[in-house]
């Protein structure tokens, strides 16, 4: 059933065959895990930076949207629509809008626009633009929001 053999190795030799093997697994592993801990770091930088971005955006955003309604209020409120004029609003509180810089602008219709439902027959029309940059480091973002008010005269 089971041939003669004559030729069997002895626990010593089959161990000095194989000496140095577990040093190669144990680099081949090392090489492995190294590559998967590189692959997982540049993900998660990857990932904090979009994150950065659009946190950053959403500010400029906000901050865009604070400059059209400063305007908007200056024309319901103050009837100062500053047209046509174009400048830059440094935020009241820095609290607020650190690293924000809003650029306004409005642009008012040359010509009269006729309306046959108001009651004066002629209103205003008024495009307030502003533009927001948020800058933090290497992040630069900006927002852009425009705004058409119609006014009766």
């Amino acid at each position: 059933m089971f041939p003669n053999r004559q030729y069997t190795l002895s626990p010593s030799r089959t161990l000095s065959k194989q000496r140095g093997s577990t040093t190669i697994v144990a680099i081949i592993i090392s090489i492995v895990l190294l590559g998967l801990g590189i692959a997982l770091s540049n993900q998660i930088s990857s990932n904090i930076r979009q994150q950065s971005i659009e946190y950053y955006g959403a500010r400029a955003y906000l901050a865009a949207q604070s400059g059209v309604e400063m305007l908007v209020s200056r024309l319901v409120e103050l009837e100062d629509p500053l047209c046509p004029d174009e400048y830059e609003l440094m935020p009241q509180s820095t609290v607020s809008f650190p690293n924000c810089v809003i650029r306004v602008e409005c642009v008012e219709t040359p010509d009269d626009v006729i309306e046959p439902d108001v009651t004066s027959g002629k209103i205003d029309v008024y495009e307030f633009t502003a533009t927001a940059s948020c800058r933090s480091g290497q992040i630069d973002t900006s927002r852009s929001v425009t705004v058409e008010v119609r006014q009766e005269q």
